[in-house]
């Protein structure tokens, strides 16, 4: 199972009817697997029919984004900007990247 971890500031910035949503953004022509991740707040009552939990009920994710995070440790932090929401993860700014080319995001490999 996933390890995804919500901070305190990202729990309280998630409204009632909000989860997390990990989104899959597909760069490549070539192969369908080429793609970056998003993080973004996302009213229950919105979530894709294929939106996969991790972990807990308050995070979901596209089905090409759960297969590259399952067994990851993620942190899931909301800064404020101004009037909105941004929601970040500690993951690096390639993960999409090394995912498509096998590359690990963590570990003696990751150059992390």
């Amino acid at each position: 199972m996933p390890r995804i971890t919500l901070t305190p500031a990202a729990r309280e910035a998630l409204r009632d009817d909000e989860v997390v949503f990990f989104d899959w953004h597909v760069t490549g022509l070539c192969c369908a697997d080429a793609g970056e991740f998003s993080v973004r707040p996302l009213r229950r009552s919105r979530l894709p029919k294929r939106a996969r939990s991790l972990e807990s009920d308050l995070v979901y994710a596209h089905p090409t984004a759960w297969v590259h995070l399952a067994e990851l440790p993620v942190t899931i932090d909301c800064r404020p900007l101004w009037r909105w929401r941004r929601f970040t993860s500690d993951l690096p700014p390639d993960a999409g990247l090394r995912c498509c080319l096998g590359r690990p995001l963590y570990g003696p490999l990751s150059g992390r």
